[in-house]
């Protein structure tokens, strides 16, 4: 699982130097047949399977909503740093050290299991 999820840290669209969104994220995939694979197995697949367990189609939606025109821009943006939330410079540090930094939205998990790390400077 670790090689198709290390395939994440090696593509992150940019322009001009910036990260970007790019069409690929309307089809929820990800640069590339790996990291695709690690995006379906980690959020796509649980997250259907959880709107299922539910029966309620919103956190589809949602999920779409955020993985298709939020996520890439958000979570690669080394300017932006709004922590508390684990976005821009708190995911990037995930990016140089796959061992930290692991939470979505919230550092609470990586304070809970101490893979907490300053973020990117």
């Amino acid at each position: 699982m670790y090689v198709l999820h290390r395939d994440h840290h090696t593509v992150i669209n940019k322009s001009k130097g910036k990260t970007c969104w790019h069409w690929n994220n309307l089809l929820l995939f990800n640069d590339t047949w790996k990291s695709t694979v690690d995006l379906w197995i980690t959020e796509v697949i649980p997250t259907i399977i959880f709107s299922y367990v539910i029966g309620q189609v919103w956190p589809i939606i949602l999920y779409y909503f955020w993985a298709a025109f939020l996520q890439e821009k958000l979570e690669h943006d080394i300017q932006l740093d709004v922590y508390p939330c684990t976005s821009g410079k708190w995911h990037m540090v995930h990016h140089t050290n796959p061992t930290k930094n692991f939470g979505l939205f919230i550092p609470i998990w990586d304070i809970i299991f101490r893979t907490e790390h300053a973020r990117a400077q």
